[in-house]
């Protein structure tokens, strides 16, 4: 099966869904290419501009293609895709978000070449879209949900890459509900595997092993209370407990807690393989806010995990953590505490992670990504995740964790 991505940026090297999946999806002896435009939309926030051209990333073919101009961070113009998709000629095209202007593309292509299969993913939910519910009713519930619905005829499926992923899908765009599926941002399990040792990895931060390491990273800023965490922890009175901190923080406040308590290691901004080493061998981690694809690189490290309870977390703990359900200091010290006190639970709570990671493997996403070209019926594993096991619809901020 010939396989094409249309991704509107791509970051080489990082841990998205679009740098990964793709692999996954050829190491099952498929033929896949992603096209996406010569910019990047990093981490950092600005747009590094590439050539046009092919390179490889995780060693699949990608085809950056000129534009004629992007909306920053939202979608590209792209020159010639249609072209593009007829020298490629797909049997599946993936494309990834649906308020995007290519969606037209990609559905003229399908109408022309009805024998294609055409899936959009959605990685939009209430709780990182836009947050003024006018803009947000106006951008998406009637322009985008407009635009979706005359498009709609040509598209086979819409895959949500987390529970309220799909409710946004069908509740701000107007999908429609049986042509929505879960299949979810996946564990990079190849990766993991390749990482060093515990004790290589304490020798290099000069930790010891009777120490019980707690893990927090991404960039952190104000709005996603990490400073709750350094709070909590300081109330912690466990001489062997260690909080780790990677990636970047713009929050000052966080800074001055950096000063006040030793026990606490930052790391600074990490490359993909030393965060599979953190992750690997910390204790247990700990997310309070919103979802990060970090959340599914600590699934596939086997890492037991404290998340705030939403739609894009609900699916991602199956006895292998704990929630937090109104995220304050308090809460976070107990389910912290909790798990410092106790050793025998963390080992229970890692074995859970280390079954639940196989549910959500790459390799398996990538089998059920495919065999909905062939079937289109819900009753897959991660279709099965989302109906029946994990979602609490009537949550009262499953939707929307916002700011508190």
């Amino acid at each position: 099966m010939k396989i094409v991505h249309v991704a509107q940026y791509l970051n080489p090297g990082y841990g998205y869904q679009e740098n990964i999946l793709p692999f996954y999806q050829q190491q099952l002896g498929h033929e896949v290419v992603l096209v996406t435009s010569t910019l990047s939309n990093g981490f950092n926030g600005e747009n590094r501009v590439y050539p046009a051209g092919d390179s490889s990333e995780n060693g699949f073919r990608v085809r950056r293609l000129p534009i004629w101009g992007d909306w920053k961070d939202k979608f590209v113009f792209f020159k010639n895709l249609y072209q593009v998709l007829g020298e490629e000629k797909p049997d599946y095209i993936f494309h990834h978000m649906p308020a995007t202007l290519s969606v037209h593309t990609v559905c003229h292509y399908k109408k022309d070449h009805p024998e294609v299969f055409l899936a959009l993913d959605n990685h939009a939910d209430r709780s990182i879209s836009i947050k003024n519910l006018l803009l947000r009713t106006l951008y998406y519930s009637i322009f985008w949900k407009s635009f979706l619905k005359l498009h709609d005829p040509w598209i086979d499926l819409y895959f949500g890459v987390t529970p309220a992923r799909c409710l946004f899908l069908w509740e701000d765009l107007g999908v429609p509900r049986e042509k929505v599926r879960l299949l979810p941002i996946g564990a990079d399990s190849n990766r993991i595997q390749s990482s060093n040792t515990r004790e290589a990895f304490l020798d290099r931060y000069q930790l010891h092993d009777d120490e019980i390491l707690i893990v927090h990273g991404g960039k952190m800023t104000a709005d996603k209370k990490g400073i709750r965490i350094l709070e909590a922890f300081a109330r912690i009175e466990n001489p062997k407990a260690r909080l780790i901190l990677f990636g970047t923080i713009d929050d000052p406040g966080i800074h001055q807690w950096l000063a006040k308590d030793v026990r606490i290691l930052f790391l600074g901004w990490l490359g993909r393989e030393e965060t599979a080493d953190v992750l690997k061998n910390c204790d247990f981690g700990i997310w309070n806010s919103r979802h990060t694809t970090l959340l599914e690189d600590c699934l596939a490290a086997h890492l037991p995990l404290v998340l705030r309870y939403y739609g894009s977390t609900s699916h991602l703990l199956d006895g292998s953590g704990l929630y937090l359900y109104d995220g304050s200091v308090r809460e976070i010290q107990e389910k912290m505490q909790l798990l410092v006190d106790h050793p025998d639970l963390l080992q229970s709570l890692r074995q859970q992670a280390r079954q639940h990671a196989r549910l959500l493997d790459y390799a398996t996403i990538a089998q059920e990504s495919l065999d909905y070209a062939k079937s289109s019926q819900p009753q897959k594993i991660h279709q099965r995740l989302l109906n029946v096991r994990y979602c609490d619809w009537d949550y009262p901020q499953f939707r929307d964790i916002a700011d508190e």
